[in-house]
């Protein structure tokens, strides 16, 4: 910095130090542009080499404090998936892929609702998708359906990802205009699922690699389950990982989507979930717009494909302390002659702090919450629905807490799911 300013001086001065009519002048002005240069190309030498020491000193210091983790190539271990969720988004983990992506789970409906169109965006650039699920048909999920504390709800939400998938796999192929469109590959399995997990560009070469795996089998219950980070690093666990992610896959079988279409010719399913497509009631100007994905408080529980929602992604202090309500709400569409074969209408709910629910202006009596509950409220509106269009509303009213000393001390939001199938 020195050596510029001291170049740059020079050559704003030069006519003062020799005189404008000196012979001096253009050489001294030369020599003076010479002598910035090598002060910026000085500087940025000096950038680079203080990153590159300052990198070297942080891979040394992670080596010192936490070997083990370094050595088998772990990038971060998470409490539980929203812990997870917070540090690696889909945006994130997909922007940067170039072959495969590698997704294992039991029924993937979050991939089936509220990352379908991410998938297929990475299909159209060109990159394979394997998708990898559970057989709905075999006796392991019957017997994760029916063991202790296990979800009534399973075998739908495997059925309702599948033709989802369906749906999804439809429209790619209809893509006539993305000639280096990937391959979207759907199996599902019958044994007891070792792991769930999500690799990117696993088989690649070892400098992009990385697997998200949650840490022990799912069982059906509801206990979140930690998740690890790992890269392709030698020796270490990745190795571990993508041996089980292709035993799982050798394992499995194509799916015969041809069974799922005619399944869903019988029987269409609307899922609808919280996330963006929600609209919330602005009270100044009296319209309806999309709704915020807002931060979660670290309590709070998910539920499976939707996403924690408000008005913005975070109250303010006033509200903190004052407490607020806020109207949102969600439409869709039952076709005439439907309304009386509807055989499940299942809306599944969490909010904070307390949630009142209509549909189609007729008002639940019951007050719902449950943020931290380890099971969601899960809530028949069959009754309620009619043809044409529907709407429910929900009112989020979050409690005054007066003690806040920021907003992080009284969050506030909502989130759902509803899975509505009717008869064809």
């Amino acid at each position: 910095m020195s050596i510029f300013v001291l170049g740059a001086a020079a050559y704003i001065g030069a006519e003062k130090i020799v005189g404008a009519d000196s012979h001096w002048l253009l050489p001294l002005r030369e020599f003076s542009l010479l002598l910035s240069l090598i002060g910026v190309v000085s500087l940025a030498y000096e950038i680079f080499l203080r990153e590159l020491s300052f990198n070297e000193y942080k891979a040394a210091l992670e080596e010192i404090v936490n070997p083990d983790a370094v050595r088998l190539g772990i990038k971060g271990l998470y409490k539980n998936r929203s812990e997870l969720g917070r540090a690696y988004s889909f945006e994130t983990l997909f922007k940067d892929v170039k072959r495969e992506i590698f997704i294992g789970g039991t029924s993937l409906l979050s991939i089936a609702t509220s990352s379908r169109e991410l998938i297929k965006e990475q299909v159209l650039k060109g990159v394979d998708v394997r998708l990898l699920l559970m057989d709905p048909d075999s006796q392991v999920v019957d017997f994760i359906a029916h063991q202790g504390r296990g979800k009534p709800t399973f075998k739908n939400e495997i059925r309702t990802s599948l033709l989802l998938l369906q749906k999804l796999q439809d429209e790619l192929d209809s893509e006539t205009e993305a000639p280096k469109k990937g391959k979207l590959q759907i199996h599902v399995y019958s044994v007891i699922p070792s792991h769930s997990f999500i690799a990117v560009d696993a088989d690649g070469p070892r400098s992009y690699g990385l697997i998200i795996a949650d840490i022990g089998p799912y069982l059906g219950r509801n206990m979140p389950r930690p998740s690890m980070v790992v890269i392709n690093k030698r020796n270490g666990l990745y190795e571990y990982w993508q041996e089980l992610n292709r035993a799982m896959w050798q394992e499995s079988k194509s799916v015969q989507l041809d069974s799922a279409a005619q399944a869903s010719s019988r029987t269409k399913t609307l899922v609808l979930v919280s996330g963006t497509e929600t609209e919330c009631y602005d009270g100044e100007t009296g319209t309806w717009g999309p709704a915020s994905l807002c931060l979660m408080n670290g309590r709070w529980r998910s539920i499976k494909g939707s996403q924690w929602v408000w008005v913005r992604e975070s109250v303010t202090l006033e509200e903190a302390k004052t407490g607020s309500q806020n109207r949102f709400r969600t439409k869709f569409h039952i076709p005439a002659g439907k309304a009386d074969s509807i055989p499940r209408a299942d809306l599944f709910l969490r909010s904070d702090d307390a949630c009142r629910i209509s549909v189609n202006d007729v008002g639940l009596v019951q007050q719902f919450g449950g943020a931290e509950y380890p099971d969601p409220f899960i809530i028949d509106i069959r009754k309620y629905l009619k043809e044409g269009e529907n709407i429910v509303h929900f009112e989020v009213n979050n409690f005054a807490k007066p003690s806040a000393v920021s907003p992080e001390d009284n969050p506030t939001g909502l989130i759902y799911r509803l899975h509505v199938e009717h008869r064809e």
